[in-house]
């Protein structure tokens, strides 16, 4: 008796021996490592897995996928209701912008246009004060043509009917080319009279030189019909120069 329990301790005290040994193997094994995480209940892996992004978050590779970007509207940028030129001038795909004068569509694009039309207009109004200049001097020659039939007050009339047509129609690309506001409201103000002079007064200015050009003088008399159509002339003169002043007091004053 006291022999076989001998025997069982000895078999146990093996057995231990066996056990420890092999975890020692393990343990000490290059090929076998813990996982990512410090836990016993964890599996053990292989220490070439160390390395994937797939087991420890902190190797993992940044998204590389492009945020999307927001789609801004760009209604709001110019006003709703645009005229058939500023549409196709200024508008999202107008021909500044397509020729690349003008940039995209974006509020800092339109916070420059704005600026641009301030300036713009301001050289409107100045261009308009010459130009109102201009046409009363031509008036003034044209009747002194009239009446004294001087051909200097002839040369000088027809020399200021130059500078005032030149002058009228840069003061006007000025006021057509001009960036539109951010708002224009549906409503009577000075600018819409001022709108409605203008067009007046440029029927006036393309009427008034055709007219004058018509007026022959023969002999040093005019004839019953030249003497009528420089009547005609003069009066479209006078209508055109008044129109054109009125369109400028209201902007103005």
């Amino acid at each position: 008796m006291r022999l076989f329990l001998l025997l069982l301790t000895l078999a146990a005290l093996a057995v231990s021996a066996t056990e420890a040994q092999t975890d020692s193997t393990r343990a000490s094994s290059p090929e076998m490592t813990s996982g990512t995480l410090d836990s016993p209940d964890l599996p053990r892996f292989p220490a070439s897995w160390a390395t994937s992004d797939f087991l420890d978050p902190s190797l993992a590779l940044p998204d590389t996928t492009p945020p999307a970007m927001p789609v801004r509207s760009t209604a709001h940028l110019l006003p709703e209701n645009m005229s058939f030129m500023e549409r196709g001038l200024w508008g999202e795909s107008g021909f500044f912008r397509s020729i690349g004068i003008a940039g995209e569509l974006t509020p800092e694009a339109r916070k420059s246009e704005l600026s641009a039309r301030r300036v713009m207009l301001t050289m409107h109004q100045i261009g308009g004060f010459v130009t109102l200049g201009l046409l009363g001097a031509t008036v003034y020659y044209g009747q002194r043509y009239l009446n004294y039939s001087d051909r200097t007050d002839r040369s000088k009339h027809q020399e200021f009917v130059t500078f005032a047509i030149v002058s009228y129609g840069l003061t006007g690309l000025l006021a057509v080319i001009s960036p539109p506001p951010l708002i224009r409201r549906n409503e009577t103000s000075t600018t819409t009279i001022h709108k409605t002079l203008a067009w007046i007064h440029f029927a006036g200015m393309v009427l008034t030189p055709i007219v004058g050009g018509m007026i022959r003088k023969r002999s040093g008399k005019f004839s019953y019909d030249d003497l009528a159509t420089a009547h005609f002339h003069q009066v479209s003169a006078y209508i055109t120069t008044g129109v054109f002043a009125a369109s400028l007091v209201v902007i103005t004053f």
